[in-house]
């Protein structure tokens, strides 16, 4: 079955949806958006929110776009969804439909989409335009107004047709009248018909509008319920008229406890004179301190617990009447973040006051020192008075200034975020010494940037250091690189004695045998099996040699190919055995494949070599994950290993078995590390006596999913 396409079935949504980036940037849109804001996609899409919708510029009220910004903001910060009050945000109207804005209201809630790592990925914001909610409550009294004008109108009138009938039958001097007065009748009786279809025609439009205002009303609800946050709606009186299920769950209350009964339940007893006193002047005056902002707060719980809350309210007009609705949320937990985070900032300055190691210090966005450490006068000579508003090039010398490094690095920072440096600096005294130093941008919440962070540190010692170890490292090379070329020069040398000593001791056997005693024969037997032994020992030492001089040759190697290459060559050593060998999951890796084929030959050839009298030999060869490193292993059921003796293992000529029992140099594992240290790994094992061993690996460039 095909996967559903989520992209064609968040656009088709029936609901206003934007999908935003943490920068605001739009990435999403549902179509029913598009529509609702007369957009396009492709015109919106990867462009700033508030670029894109900005406020009226013919509205100087305007406050859709601070409003907005603030409960993205909270988003932001606190990770957690934002409902906002209904908000006035007129909408931008195409050139090709006439311009300019049009009117709209909205109904906002702002919910973020969180990442693996815990970090907002995205922000949800859902609309609800409720614009012909808001205009029917307008119109709604406005009707009423031109019904009663109609209806007084037709009345006005019916009593002056009744008047004009009474005045034909009281004289029949008015006879000639009566036609013209009768014409004049039926003329306004038509226009009494014709009031009478207006006002049946704004009946029915009135009931349309009663029926979408109650549609409207059940969606509201329906939004407001599902709201985590306290949505409470009063009278012009203060009397509460909507308490939702979040303001329940906040204060405790039930709604049936609480309407009608005064706003004032839910506040201090010190709060009710000042809550009564700004009421009434916003409704005498239109004085607005609360309404259409969001301020913070004291709330009262029905148990008579105080909890900090944040208050956005907004006011409306029905029927001639004021109400206000207020969208509430309990910030105790955010208090006791900024608390924390207030006492953290406190000790995080008393630490970095009292750092003596470190300057740190910061720069205001010109690079005017603006604070100073304990740390920055160690090492720099200044006291803060000294050096308090200066700009921070004192600090260069004289070339780096001219050049226009302080500069440079700031105009980096800003740009990248932060930079490092190394390089002489100049202190008060004017000696200099040499200093690595991290500048760091700072910037508000929406970018604007407020300086810079300056951590410096006097590192003249340790590049001194660095300097003598890098001395002595090229020296130790130089020394490696003799002592391998000695070692190749020795053993180059001892093989034409060798060769020597065993074809002497081969003619000696092969020509004079009968004329020599047993014992002498054994003797040159003897001297044969030790110099052919002693030519596989130089051969090795050759190799081991060699290891240091080859130049490393790194490529994507498949180890799985390089084990069964060497299984192939080491058939010799398996025949009239029960050998089984496991082959796992070995992944690809960055090496040089011949050395690293001497690993893989070596560990293999110990593992048939020492599983010799098993009754059946078992091989297994795989890899696991360890710390994000691949690690390779080769594992038997052999005779094992005396850890005791494991410093031993990998050391030339080293043998832990007898030569007679297990032939062999101990060259092969000391190949094994020299190899594995080249590529910048380590090669360590893990065995028991008579309980197999198994030899692990791992080495720069293998990794599980290499």
């Amino acid at each position: 079955m095909k996967a559903p396409d989520f992209q064609v079935l968040f656009e088709s949504a029936p609901g206003l949806y934007l999908v935003l980036t943490p920068a605001l940037t739009i990435v999403a849109v549902s179509d029913a958006y598009l529509k609702a804001t007369m957009t396009k996609r492709e015109e919106i899409l990867g462009r700033g929110l508030f670029e894109v919708f900005p406020d009226n510029p013919d509205d100087p009220a305007a406050t859709g776009v601070r409003n907005l910004r603030v409960s993205l903001d909270r988003v932001l910060t606190h990770r957690v969804p934002d409902t906002m009050a209904v908000q006035k945000y007129d909408i931008r109207r195409p050139e090709s439909e006439g311009g300019g804005f049009e009117e709209r209201y909205r109904s906002p809630v702002n919910s973020p989409v969180l990442g693996a790592d815990g970090k907002i990925a995205y922000i949800i914001h859902r609309v609800e335009d409720v614009t012909e909610f808001i205009r029917l409550k307008q119109e709604e009294s406005e009707q009423r107004r031109i019904t009663e004008r109609l209806q007084t109108r037709a009345a006005e009138m019916e009593a002056e047709i009744f008047r004009r009938t009474q005045q034909v039958q009281i004289t029949e001097r008015l006879r000639t009248r009566a036609a013209e007065m009768e014409a004049e009748i039926f003329r306004r009786a038509q226009q009494i018909q014709e009031v009478n279809n207006q006002l049946q025609k704004e009946l029915d439009a009135r009931k349309q509008a009663e029926q979408a205002l109650r549609e409207s009303e059940e969606r509201f609800r329906a939004v407001a319920e599902s709201a985590t946050d306290a949505i409470v709606a009063a009278d012009k009186s203060g009397h509460i008229t909507y308490f939702n299920q979040g303001a329940e769950r906040i204060f405790g209350y039930a709604a049936r406890d609480v309407i009608s009964r005064p706003l004032t339940l839910l506040m201090p007893q010190r709060f009710h004179d000042a809550h009564r006193q700004g009421l009434a002047r916003f409704l005498t005056t239109g004085e607005a301190r609360v309404v259409g902002r969001t301020v913070e707060l004291v709330g009262q719980r029905k148990d008579g617990t105080e909890f900090p809350l944040e208050l956005s309210l907004a006011s409306w007009k029905a029927r001639g009447d004021t109400f206000f609705t207020g969208i509430l949320r309990d910030i105790t937990e955010r208090k006791r973040a900024e608390e924390l985070l207030r006492a953290s900032e406190e000790r995080f300055h008393l630490m970095v006051k009292h750092v003596e190691d470190y300057a740190i210090f910061m720069l205001d966005a010109e690079g005017r020192v603006a604070t100073w450490n304990a740390g920055a006068e160690r090492i720099k000579g200044y006291r803060a008075d000294e050096i308090i508003g200066r700009h921070f090039a004192c600090f260069y010398t004289p070339d780096d200034v001219r050049a226009g490094k302080p500069e440079r690095l700031l105009q980096e920072a800003v740009s990248q975020g932060r930079c490092e440096d190394e390089g002489w600096r100049v202190r008060k005294d004017g000696s200099a010494f040499w200093a690595n130093a991290v500048i760091t941008a700072l910037r508000d919440p929406h970018g604007t940037l407020l300086g810079f962070t300056k951590v410096t540190r006097d590192i003249t010692e340790r590049t001194r250091l660095e300097q003598e170890i890098q001395q002595h490292s090229v020296a130790l090379e130089a020394a490696n690189k003799e002592l391998d070329a000695f070692s190749y020069s020795v053993a180059h040398d001892l093989r034409a004695p060798l060769r020597a000593i065993d074809g002497f001791s081969r003619v000696l056997l092969e020509e004079h045998a009968p004329t020599l005693p047993p014992e002498a024969q054994h003797y040159l037997n003897a001297v044969r099996r030790n110099s052919q032994r002693m030519g596989l020992l130089i051969d090795d030492l050759l190799a081991f040699s060699r290891l240091s001089r080859q130049p490393l040759n790194k490529q994507l190697v498949r180890p799985a190919d390089l084990v069964r290459q060497c299984v192939d060559e080491l058939r010799a050593e398996q025949q009239g055995r029960r050998v089984e060998i496991a082959i796992g999951d070995l992944p690809a890796c960055q090496a040089d494949p011949a050395l690293l084929k001497h690993v893989w030959m070596n560990l293999m050839s110990n593992a048939l070599k020492y599983t010799r009298k098993q009754e059946v030999a078992v091989i297994e060869v795989g890899s696991r994950e360890q710390a994000g490193a691949c690690v390779y292993f080769v594992k038997d059921n052999g005779v094992g290993i005396d850890m005791q003796y494991a410093d031993k293992l990998f050391g030339v000529f080293q043998r832990l078995h007898r030569p007679e029992d297990y032939e062999g140099t101990g060259v092969g594992l000391a190949i094994v590390q020299r190899v594995i240290h080249r590529h910048g790994g380590r090669v360590w094992a893990e065995a028991a006596v008579n309980k197999g061993a198994t030899f692990y690996f791992t080495f720069e460039g293998a990794t599980p999913n290499a």
